[in-house]
């Protein structure tokens, strides 16, 4: 019963404008915390509605609880989606991205959302399905260096951890298999023939391997990249800060961190990011690196 009441609650409360209303903010947690409803719900944001999970093993609770999901990160890429744009979210958890995308691109655009973990994607694909139209491609796999297979494991403590590396979890728990791409050659496997706007990168370590398999792409269109950087874990894999950083640097792209240890949105130089990240402490920290301001992407 207290299910059924607050999915009715949910139809009609302003849930997306909770984000900056304190008085709607309050009103709507009271009544949460209240009925304390248990199964998923239909919840509107100010981009998108979504199936929102109120249990602790999803990322949506946070949904529920702020009314937004990473609002710096997010306002820092809406001047790259357009009518028409093209979008890919490696990492996509339950879609945020994905869906704040796909409908800034509207029914002629196209967004790919990568996701590998089998829960994850469940959800992934429930908020696709209430979009209004078909234009975000949900894809259970992984973006890497490579073509093939591997395990995912599964954080237990964190729903936003899931990773290609059991030793980047908070607590471990059972992995499964699923595919990897290089986003190059899923590219042009499935002839998609677009030019990306936006590529946004959270893979919990895996970050240089899915920038190395879209090296090509990153090199011929020069999309904005969102990526969240972690630099301890990328250490475990093998990779490196420096590394990555090269591929961009050497690329013409603009660096600006979004997130802790600067002002957000700030544009730096590449050694003062380097250090930044090497010295912050800081589990991780979310860079967008903006395509150069002069000249055009290769064709061809």
């Amino acid at each position: 019963m207290r299910d059924i009441l607050f999915r009715f609650i949910a139809s009609f409360f302003p849930t997306e404008r909770i984000g900056d209303s304190r008085i709607l903010a309050a009103a709507w947690r009271i009544l949460f915390y209240l009925i304390v409803p248990r199964r998923p719900f239909v919840m509107r944001t100010r981009d998108y509605r979504l199936m929102a999970d109120p249990g602790r093993h999803t990322l949506t609770r946070a949904v529920i609880r702020r009314g937004y999901w990473e609002k710096p990160q997010t306002e820092s890429v809406r001047r790259f989606l357009k009518l028409g744009g093209f979008v890919i979210d490696a990492g996509a958890n339950f879609g945020h991205y994905a869906l704040v995308a796909a409908t800034a691109v509207g029914p002629d655009g196209l967004v790919l959302a990568f996701e590998p973990h089998p829960d994850a994607f469940a959800l992934l694909a429930a908020n696709r399905d209430l979009l209004s139209h078909p234009n975000l491609v949900a894809v259970q796999a992984g973006l890497g260096a490579m073509d093939g297979t591997l395990p995912i494991w599964t954080d237990t403590a964190n729903p936003g951890g899931h990773s290609f590396l059991d030793h980047n979890l908070r607590a471990g728990g059972a992995p499964a298999t699923v595919p990897i791409y290089r986003l190059d050659s899923y590219l042009a496997q499935h002839h998609v023939g677009r030019a990306p706007d936006l590529i946004k990168i959270d893979v919990q370590g895996f970050e240089a391997r899915v920038v190395q398999g879209a090296a090509e792409t990153i090199r011929r269109h020069r999309p904005a990249v969102l990526c969240e950087i972690t630099p301890d874990a990328l250490a475990l894999a093998g990779d490196s800060v420096a590394g990555l950083l090269a591929v961009f640097r050497d690329t013409g792209y603009a660096p600006h961190v979004i997130g802790p240890g600067a002002r957000t949105g700030a544009e730096t130089d590449y050694p003062a990011l380097e250090s930044l990240l090497s010295d912050s402490g800081s589990e991780y920290c979310d860079v967008l690196f903006e395509p150069p301001k002069t000249g055009t992407a290769e064709q061809g």
